[in-house]
């Protein structure tokens, strides 16, 4: 897991007030990640899931965003969480100010202001592709089990933060990283695949 400094957004969209609300696109390669950016899990470490056998969770997120990704033998899943918020109005708070009259006697003096008033909600989405440098090697991820090439290259990762590129299904690229201690916990999830590797 890995958190970076971000500024926040004012993006335009309208929602219920205070409320967030989560949209997945339909038709995507690589399945949502089975846990959201505010699940109760250990991250980077494998703990084992009833349907996926040995997993490990990562969250890499900012002020703006949360990428959150599952990593098994069965798949690799993915979802990307955009924080937006938009301007809706505003409310007249009051406030008390203090001052000195001309004999140097303190005096206060209440006036309004206007605060502003917020929408906030998320939008979710997962990419078509995932492609990870590895080793000098380039390996892209389309969905379903993960080969054993892959596999194998997961498993001999070196000990570091690793890079990791999404691709979207308009052809857009991001670069994303994934945590040092889940790239360690591949060892474990993949060590079947410890011997060769080849790109995919």
């Amino acid at each position: 897991m890995k958190k970076q400094p971000g500024n926040k957004q004012l993006f335009g969209l309208g929602v219920g007030l205070g409320l967030f609300f989560s949209t997945i696109p339909s038709g995507f390669a690589v399945q949502p990640a089975p846990v959201g950016a505010n699940a109760r899990v250990e991250w980077s470490r494998v703990v084992e899931n009833p349907f996926d056998g040995k997993i490990v969770y990562d969250k890499h997120f900012t002020n703006d965003f949360a990428f959150v990704t599952s990593w098994s033998k069965s798949g690799i899943r993915a979802t990307y969480t955009q924080y937006r918020s938009e301007l809706v109005g505003y409310r007249t708070i009051w406030r008390t100010t203090t001052y000195h009259d001309r004999h140097g006697r303190k005096r206060y003096r209440r006036y309004a202001e206007d605060e502003p008033i917020y929408r906030r909600y998320t939008i979710d989405s997962s990419p078509s592709a995932l492609q990870l440098a590895i080793n000098g090697q380039i390996f892209t991820y389309e969905g379903g089990a993960v080969s054993p090439e892959l596999a194998a290259a997961l498993a001999s990762a070196p000990p570091t933060n690793m890079p990791i590129r999404i691709i979207w299904r308009d052809g857009r690229t991001q670069d994303m990283e994934i945590g040092r201690g889940t790239v360690n916990a591949w060892k474990i999830i993949y060590q079947d695949h410890m011997t060769g590797s080849s790109s995919r």
